[in-house]
């Protein structure tokens, strides 16, 4: 008998936390609100927003109590090679109507494995609008997750089943180190649907669907009048520090993530007018330029004056130099769809945190013992020294190229 996809797997199980480990060391703060939403009987679905190809099933990955098992477009799968990388990291294909009518039979066998999961009490991911967009703004839904639900609640009889709306916020989509929240909201069940989903499916179709609408939009940064995104996200970055102020609130990635969701609203419903961005919004603040370059001074100083300061700086920045390589400017100029830029970098930092670890833990085994006497004189055991400091460095080295970015390119408004 096959083994069904939600399955224990001991390679999954050992190579999951590490993927989560590098996604949260690819932001400064990963912030999760509303954990006790998560339904603790039944069988339920996670539906987030839909604004990075790769980052918010990373997310999700993250907070979820059990291995989720996501739903994707059917025509990744068409390499059996792929097929089989997409299945060991539990992903099924969701076939479309344009993925041709015969195909859509398929879905059925989908359904199937879909209520098997949820009866099982893993949760199943579905991206609410089927599509990504790198605006913060919720895109329209199709009735495809629905329709699973529907599906699903149907074979699942009085086992009950929830949609989770879960909000994703960014709040750069592609520079690294910069911040996520994650903001779960109240579950809601499909059971009341069902009446109405055996007699007129489209109608409940719909029903769900504006409900889910309803749910989600207040949890993430949603942003309605299009014509103005621009301007409306400027003010966002330029009145967040007022806002707080005014609310008493600490600079926080949750804070500053409430605020711009405040100041959207104050705008669209006239309370804040748009005001015109010019090149003071962007100004840099001169005496957090200049406390920059003394604190930078000082550290040069220190490490020219003091063996100890000088041999550890240069040992971490042997160990774990990836934070200040630009990646993400490179990714820029090879990638030109923007939705996918945070996710390839994402993977070619993973990637090469990772080579970089075996690397550097190899030739300090073999060298470091000569060249860091003067720290301490333990000869290859500072291989392992090396290897255990990079995931170290990894976690602690956000903080610090944020501070710097602050001093030296984001300015006072920030």
């Amino acid at each position: 008998m096959a083994k069904a996809i939600q399955d224990n797997n001991l390679l999954y199980n050992v190579l999951s936390p590490v993927v989560q480990f590098g996604c949260r060391c690819h932001y400064n703060s990963f912030v999760v609100h509303g954990l006790e939403n998560l339904p603790k009987e039944g069988g339920y679905i996670i539906a987030p927003c839909h604004q990075q190809a790769l980052m918010e099933p990373l997310a999700v990955l993250c907070f979820a109590p059990k291995p989720p098992v996501f739903l994707a477009r059917a025509d990744i799968f068409q390499k059996p090679t792929l097929r089989a990388i997409l299945t060991f990291l539990r992903i099924l294909p969701v076939y479309r109507i344009r993925d041709g009518q015969k195909n859509l039979g398929k879905n059925q066998a989908i359904f199937d494995q879909s209520r098997d999961v949820l009866v099982d009490g893993y949760p199943l991911c579905l991206m609410a609008e089927g599509r990504h967009n790198n605006r913060h703004h919720l895109l329209p839904m199709g009735k495809g997750m629905f329709r699973i639900a529907g599906e699903a609640q149907l074979r699942m009889g009085e086992h009950p089943l929830y949609i989770v709306p879960t909000g994703i916020d960014f709040d750069d989509y592609e520079r690294p180190y910069s911040n996520l929240v994650v903001n779960i909201g109240k579950p809601i069940p499909v059971q009341p649907f069902m009446e109405k989903y055996k007699k007129d499916e489209p109608v409940a179709l719909n029903e769900m669907r504006d409900a889910l609408r309803e749910a989600l939009s207040p949890l993430m940064h949603d942003v309605r009048d299009e014509e103005h995104y621009d301007e409306i996200m400027a003010l966002c970055k330029s009145k967040n520090r007022e806002y707080r102020r005014r609310e008493g609130l600490r600079n926080t990635a949750w804070n500053r993530f409430l605020m711009r969701q405040k100041i959207t609203r104050d705008v669209e419903s006239g309370k804040l007018k748009i005001e015109t961005v010019t090149g003071k919004t962007e100004r840099r603040n001169l005496v957090a330029t200049l406390l920059g370059v003394l604190m930078l001074g000082g550290v040069v100083a220190a490490a020219v004056m003091v063996p100890v300061v000088r041999w550890g700086l240069l040992f971490c920045l042997v160990c774990y130099p990836l934070p200040f390589i630009p990646t993400h400017l490179i990714v820029k100029k090879k990638i030109a769809d923007p939705q996918f830029r945070s996710s390839v970098n994402w993977g070619v930092r993973f990637f090469l945190s990772i080579i970089y670890a075996i690397v550097i833990g190899i030739v300090m085994a073999c060298c470091g013992g000569a060249w860091m006497k003067e720290v301490a004189d333990i000869g290859a055991w500072w291989g392992l020294v090396a290897l255990a400091w990079v995931p170290i460095a990894a976690r602690l080295t956000a903080p610090v190229v944020n501070m710097l970015r602050f001093f030296f390119m984001r300015g006072y408004n920030k």
